[in-house]
């Protein structure tokens, strides 16, 4: 998108287990400096080159994504990645740049730093949600909608565009719709209408053509025909088995995948609802599933509190967590697939993604893309500006996990490991620079 800034990012490799316990060997071994370097370089080569999956981590900056907090992405033109953050749109094309908010020109910039929806419409604009209202942006200005005369509500939750219309899910007013210049609102709770008030997500079955609803606590909802009458219809009800799955992702196979913290379900208008998972056959732990998305070859990544699971066929096929360089939190709270087959995660000070075959056998290569000396602290935004303040300046918080995971008998080994291990990568970083 045209006026973004973008910064420059250099790749740097960052240390698997088996890379710490070799650099530690090296650093206990009294070596010159050039010595010690010319190791660096050939252990991370090696990694490199046994590898058929890689991930790519980006730590949130000034010359980079903003904010690790994802709350939407889509895909954009010739291979753009368009993340709506709580800090900002970002676009990554390669090199990362963002918009914020103009408080000196509303029409050439954001409405607000923090963003709750993106979505393309049939024109090829770009509408942004907020929690104050949207913003269409054709390419050269924005055009800013918080008329409550159009919007009932103008906290919006959701976008989708359906054929050549916009619907848009509106806090506790239900949901509107966008049809060449004409705004409609469908008023909750009338006959024929809307049986719930507010929408966790929408998602379009690319079968039928039906669009999908998962809403707070009313009930599953469906649309058959974006045309009047509009009729909807509630396929679940809240007290039924699956009328509290409270968010929805569209299956590329057909269908749509209906998820809660802890079970994701499969629904079609031919077969109707198939229990696809549930915690229990991940994990015997405690954990909650965060996002969903589906792939064109069958697979569904799930984003949990356990880092990353890829389930096909009824079995996992892979389990990424901390310790396969997807950050330093166990926790993922987003995973999104792109056009170019990468899936996108973010976690607690950082966002990435990964893409190639995934096997349980299989190794993977981790690169840490920075701009600058990376040590201990990792750098986030962790306040959302409110109207008139200013956006929030990034904080540091310290990293909470060691090298190795503690029930492994290496974990004796932290307290030596992790101080060595961060100087290491900061070496690195500051000889690649």
């Amino acid at each position: 998108m045209a006026g973004f800034r973008s910064g420059e990012q250099m790749a740097l490799p960052a240390n698997s287990r088996f890379a710490v316990l070799f650099l530690i060997f090296l650093c206990i071994t009294p070596a010159p400096a050039a010595t010690l370097n010319s190791s660096i370089s050939n252990a991370t080569a090696f990694i490199q080159q046994s590898t058929q999956t890689t991930v790519r981590l980006f730590i949130p900056t000034g010359d980079m994504i903003h904010s690790d907090q994802i709350n939407d992405q889509i895909n954009g033109f010739n291979g753009d990645v368009i993340f709506g953050t709580s800090f900002g749109l970002s676009t990554y094309n390669g090199t990362w740049s963002t918009r914020h908010r103009d408080r000196n020109n509303i029409s050439q910039g954001l409405m607000d730093d923090y963003i709750t929806s993106v979505e393309f419409d049939n024109q090829e604009r770009l509408w942004i949600g907020y929690s104050g209202g949207i913003q269409i942006y054709n390419g050269n200005y924005y055009e800013s909608i918080r008329d409550q005369q159009l919007l009932k509500e103008t906290r919006i939750t959701d976008l989708q565009r359906w054929d050549n219309d916009m619907w848009i899910a509106t806090g506790h007013a239900g949901v509107h719709r966008y049809r060449e210049g004409n705004w409609t609102w469908f008023q909750p709770m009338t006959t024929g209408g809307p049986g719930f008030y507010e929408i966790h997500g929408m998602a379009l079955d690319p079968a039928s053509g039906d669009l999908l609803f998962a809403t707070d606590h009313e009930g599953l909802w469906i649309v058959r025909s974006p045309d009047d009458p509009v009729r909807f219809e509630m396929i679940n009800g809240r007290d039924d088995t699956y009328g509290m799955m409270q968010q929805v992702r569209r299956d590329p196979l057909g269908g749509v995948y209906f998820y809660n913290a802890s079970m994701v379900i499969h629904y079609d208008t031919a077969t109707g609802f198939t229990p696809l998972l549930t915690i229990g056959d991940l994990t015997d732990h405690q954990i909650s599933i965060n996002d969903v998305d589906a792939a064109l070859d069958g697979k569904v990544y799930l984003a949990t509190d356990d880092g990353i699971y890829i389930w096909e066929d009824g079995v996992i096929v892979r389990h990424l967590t901390r310790y396969d360089g997807i950050g330093t939190s166990p926790a993922v709270r987003t995973v999104r697939l792109d056009g170019e087959g990468r899936a996108w995660f973010s976690t607690r000070g950082y966002v990435g993604y990964f893409k190639g075959p995934e096997k349980m056998d299989e190794q993977i290569g981790i690169e840490m893309a920075t701009t600058a000396a990376v040590t201990t602290p990792v750098v986030t935004a962790t306040t959302t500006p409110g109207p008139g303040q200013k956006p929030p300046l990034p904080s540091t918080t310290e990293t909470e996990s060691s090298v190795f995971p503690p029930d492994s008998f290496l974990h004796i080994f932290n307290p030596l490991v992790d101080p060595i291990a961060r100087a290491l990568h900061a070496l690195a970083i500051t000889q690649e620079q």
